[in-house]
């Protein structure tokens, strides 16, 4: 049991990390005033996300 629950933490604590990776990107290329489409594009790209995936962070 213990070894599913740290499975299950360490995922956690990858998606979250993953997450806040994905923001910091997407708040970098706004200050940086590149147009939404192409964050999005970028979002994508570089995190192997779907288009719908990708929408929820822009």
């Amino acid at each position: 049991m213990g070894g599913k629950v740290l499975e299950y933490e360490a995922k956690t604590i990858r998606n979250e990390g993953l997450e806040e990776g994905i923001m910091a990107m997407v708040s970098a290329l706004r200050d940086l005033n590149i147009p939404a489409q192409i964050i999005l594009e970028k979002v994508q790209e570089k995190f192997n996300l779907s288009l719908e995936a990708a929408k929820k962070y822009i």
